[in-house]
């Protein structure tokens, strides 16, 4: 292994669009958020070292007989996903990066390219939570460090936002990044500040010069290169050198492994371009490729399910390949099933908790009928809710369930009885009264949504217009308001602790819920229905009487939340003759 005379940022991002640097099938994907690229590019115009490279210098005839990727440049948190290198063997010169991606690929974002990264409080499936950002660095920002570390004031900004911030603020003149890349001479850096109209200010074109010398002069790029072409050499390497940063986990490994093996298809890109469908099922899901993996595991009979690498030895691997099709369709449908429960990223707290529900649907007749519809669903709300079933042991739980609906009969439809009693004692889904005392204390989140799933099942969550509802908004909550309705000091914790938990939360229909807002409840349901309706609406949910004023809401919580756990008590309770011995 040798080390290589630096080169400079612009030589290595024309490296990157000729494919003479390409990403091995081992590496992950770019992970990095907006602020990891921001810091590097102030780091480089500090001076700053950014640290040393490893690329692995491939042979054509090596080149062959593996799979190589190139790198992003329009980055999109969605689809992360790095394009295939079609002819790797026929670029002269080629380097594989072990060490090195992340800052590779944030240099040639910034530069060369844009991202789109999911903005806060806006939902995963709306166009506008990813705008299309590029670099840009403001010329007019005084050099002194802020709340966040950096110097330069480095910001990945829509090209919009970048044009209106210059036209409503002479402090800010924010230049698109890339630009510089165009710029050969630094000598010419005096008419690009006279053409952005900032000649009379000194400040700029220093930072220009500054930005100039970054990526068109200086030897940042410094690399050790290795040449050997053992695969178990490199591959050991980039373990090593992987393990000090964003440690490689056994499950990229092993995908790693099914992308090598994998001849009749890209496994690499199956794998991936499921993860992004069953990702944008319903209101979406954030399973990852381990979810995929251990459901090829789980549903290709392997003896065991965990990752290791026996189980991705070339004869599992190509077994797996071959009923491919068949176990992307159980895994699809499988999450169009908990869809239709009402499950998304948000209330979905397991992943592993559908497994044994995709070997079901694996094994089963052509059809899903409603009886084993409501097994499945109440199976699966009931694992979710209690804690500690899909934890550690996991995998020794899914081989026990495994084996247990292989043993049924496909004509009984979902066995949870057997199943439960493969799970029992130590996975038991037995609730004793302290459990149920503490599920009727769920708080706004997963629980919380299985409770309601549980609970409210007239609510239609399938169409997923649902929302869950806080009776007595959080905006009545305030200790400003509250002080105004007359609650004294010191119950306001209690009021507003108890806003939050589930006596006090509803499933709404969507629609229904956003002509709710921030409403107090008994006026809502005055304007929302008739006299009929609201006692409809208070039986069905649970409500009893509703208080026209706030003074009331602990009353009313403590009452709702006894009739909730009388309703637990009924749901969740445990008859032995579901489980036979």
């Amino acid at each position: 292994m040798a080390f290589q005379t630096p080169i400079t940022v612009k030589e290595a991002i024309d490296h990157i669009h000729n494919s003479r640097y390409l990403l091995p099938a081992i590496q992950r994907e770019f992970v990095w958020s907006p602020h990891q690229i921001e810091r590097l590019f102030d780091s480089l115009m500090r001076g700053y070292p950014i640290g040393s490279f490893l690329f692995w210098r491939v042979d054509p005839e090596t080149a062959k007989n593996y799979r190589f990727y190139q790198f992003i440049t329009n980055y999109d948190q969605r689809k992360p996903h790095n394009p295939v290198h079609d002819a790797p063997s026929a670029v002269p010169g080629l380097k594989a990066v072990l060490d090195g991606q992340q800052r590779l690929t944030a240099l040639n974002v910034g530069l060369h390219g844009s991202g789109r990264w999911k903005l806060p409080r806006l939902w995963w499936n709306n166009p506008r939570a990813f705008p299309e950002r590029r670099l840009h660095l403001n010329l007019l920002a005084p050099r002194m460090e802020n709340e966040e570390d950096l110097l330069y004031k480095f910001r990945l900004l829509p090209e919009k936002d970048a044009k209106d911030r210059n036209a409503r603020n002479d402090r800010e003149h924010w230049y698109r990044v890339g630009d510089i890349l165009d710029v050969e001479d630094a000598a010419d850096l005096i008419d690009v500040v006279y053409d952005l109209g900032l000649a009379d200010t000194r400040n700029p074109q220093k930072v220009l010069n500054r930005l100039h010398r970054v990526v068109h002069s200086d030897g940042i790029v410094s690399a050790y290169e290795e040449t050997d072409q053992g695969p178990e050499r490199v591959l050991n390497i980039f373990v090593r050198t992987n393990s000090g940063g964003t440690t490689l986990s056994y499950s990229d490994m092993l995908l790693s492994m099914a992308v090598a093996q994998w001849d009749k298809v890209d496994a690499r890109k199956e794998i991936h371009s499921l993860v992004d469908e069953i990702n944008n099922i319903g209101r979406g899901f954030s399973f990852n490729h381990d979810f995929v993996l251990k459901a090829c595991l789980m549903l290709g009979d392997s003896n065991s399910v965990r990752f290791k690498v026996e189980n991705f030895r070339k004869s599992k691997i190509g077994a797996l390949q071959d009923q491919w099709d068949r176990i992307r369709s159980t895994i699809t449908e499988t999450v169009e099933v908990a869809s239709s429960f009402g499950y998304s990223r948000q209330s979905l707290t397991s992943a592993n908790a559908l497994l044994p529900i995709a070997y079901f649907l694996h094994r089963r007749q052509p059809s899903l009928g409603t009886k084993d519809r409501k097994a499945i669903r109440d199976w699966l709300i009931r694992s979710l809710l209690k804690r500690g079933i899909w934890g550690s042991g996991v995998d020794t739980l899914l081989v026990a369930i495994r084996k247990a609906i292989r043993e049924s009969s496909s004509h009984d439809g979902f066995p949870a009885p057997m199943i439960e009693k493969a799970m029992a004692p130590g996975k038991s889904l037995a609730f004793d009264d302290e459990e149920l005392q503490d599920l009727a204390d769920a708080v706004y989140g997963g629980r919380a949504y299985s409770l309601l799933f549980l609970l409210y099942d007239f609510v239609d969550v399938a169409t997923n217009q649902f929302h869950i509802d806080h009776v007595f908004p959080r905006a009545l909550m305030t200790p400003a308001r509250l002080t105004k309705a007359g609650i004294a000091e010191e119950e306001i914790p209690t009021y507003r602790e108890r806003v939050n938990r589930l006596g006090n939360l509803q499933l709404l229909e969507g629609s229904t819920n956003s002509s709710k807002g921030k409403k107090p409840p008994s006026e809502w349901l005055l304007e929302q229905y008739s006299e009929e309706g609201r006692l409809q609406h208070c039986h069905l949910h649970d409500l009893g009487h509703v208080p026209t004023e706030t003074k009331g809401f602990l009353e009313f919580y403590e009452m709702r939340r006894s009739r909730i756990l009388e309703k637990l008590r009924h749901a969740l309770a445990y008859d032995s003759q579901d489980n036979p011995d």
